[in-house]
């Protein structure tokens, strides 16, 4: 089967929720939903804007706040949080696929054994617990991020071999609590065969795009093998071998491309776009967070520079991709400078092939607005765009 690269991306983004506006609903159910659709919500740190997870719900669900998250999380036990290929939020339902990793996390040497026990009976006896509740009795404090107490490391070990679990955040801080008081009782627990686990690696990768390369059916690879010390490669390859034969995914060429597919994905097509809608994503988002996706689907070339000495950056620090409709038309630098309310656009560069014209403007002009609103800004400036032009155009329309 061959499909364009236009069907390809209106699939891709549909799947991702981002075809059309609210296409998932709103409101915390809407959340749960997307969450279960795309398979894992990135948490990262960087708050030049809104945190990733926080930007990526946003993004699809319009009346999205944090407490939803937070209640899917804490309150319904519908999200918890693990590694998929980063620290993620992901569908309560998927537990027992990361068990696994759990398993192999936990062959890893333990930090120290006379902490590691002590942990776990103080979380025992005193309920959730942070790395900070340690400090004073278990290890000296903590020079930097890159030189965590012996009692954090130790937590981050019992976290990750499945012996804790994140009960909720305190502002962005993890707190953990034992497994069998944050995991409900109606989670099925039994480890996966190989194979199985395998198999659902790739129905949930197609699931979540709606078409998956080999690549990008190995993207979480890296992560398993840092996490457990097992490479995978053979058994994903032989999940794949399964699935073919038994007809329960078929291949899939986009413009000469090999892709994998479910029989019925198809059926789908053709997908319309509602309104040609201006969305910032994340650098963390699921759509962005594949950098040879981006550019075979969308012949978009993006890099985050924040990694990038400074000298050498061509879009700025925290660049952030802009989606409209179903093309990626540009970059964003911006700043949410919370103190006083105000976003700064310190750089929007248009992609060469771009036309501006006025239903662009216009549209461009609602997404950030609606950016600005959601990191809680009341004011915005532009500094620099690409074409110059376009400068004076968003300055005039954001002051309106």
């Amino acid at each position: 089967m061959e499909l364009s690269k236009k069907d390809a991306r209106r699939l891709f983004l549909s799947r991702q929720g981002l075809l059309r506006k609210d296409q998932s609903g709103r409101g915390k159910n809407a959340v749960k939903k997307i969450v279960d659709q795309i398979s894992w919500v990135q948490i990262d740190t960087i708050s030049v804007v809104e945190r990733a997870h926080h930007h990526v719900l946003r993004t699809r669900v319009s009346n999205y706040d944090p407490v939803m998250l937070h209640r899917l999380q804490v309150r319904d036990r519908h999200l918890f949080e693990y590694w998929s290929h980063a620290a993620a939020y992901l569908p309560i339902s998927d537990y027992r696929y990361y068990l696994p990793v759990m398993h192999g996390s936990s062959k890893k040497r333990v930090p120290d054994k006379k902490i590691a026990p002590e942990i776990m009976r103080r979380i025992e006896y005193e309920g959730p617990l942070q790395s900070r509740d340690f400090e004073s009795s278990l290890g000296r404090s903590s020079k930097g991020w890159w030189d965590w107490k012996p009692a954090k490391v130790a937590l981050e070990y019992l976290y990750l071999a499945g012996e804790l679990m994140v009960s909720h955040r305190d502002g962005f801080r993890k707190v953990y609590d034992l497994r069998e008081r944050v995991l409900p009782d109606h989670i099925d627990t039994s480890m996966p065969a190989d194979i199985e686990w395998c198999e659902f690696i790739v129905n949930r990768m197609i699931g979540a795009h709606g078409f998956a390369s080999e690549y990008d059916i190995g993207y979480a690879r890296n992560a398993i093998l840092q996490l457990t010390n097992r490479n995978i490669k053979k058994l994903l390859g032989q999940a794949l071998d399964n699935l073919l034969e038994d007809n329960r995914i078929c291949k899939l060429e986009i413009e000469g491309l090999p892709y994998f597919t479910h029989p019925d994905t198809l059926s789908e097509l053709p997908l319309r776009l509602g309104r040609r809608l201006v969305h910032i994503l994340s650098p963390f988002d699921n759509v962005t967070i594949n950098r040879r996706r981006m550019l075979q689907l969308f012949d978009f070339d993006y890099q985050l520079e924040c990694y990038v000495p400074a000298p050498k950056r061509r879009y700025g620090y925290f660049c952030l991709p802009i989606l409209y409709g179903d093309a990626l038309i540009g970059r964003l630098d911006a700043k949410a400078e919370r103190k006083i309310d105000h976003l700064e656009i310190r750089n929007l560069v248009m992609e060469d092939k771009v036309k501006i014209n006025d239903n662009l403007i216009a549209a461009l002009k609602l997404g950030l607005l609606r950016f600005s609103e959601d990191n809680k800004c009341k004011s915005i400036s532009v500094l620099k765009t690409i074409p110059k032009s376009l400068k004076k155009i968003l300055t005039q329309e954001l002051a309106c």
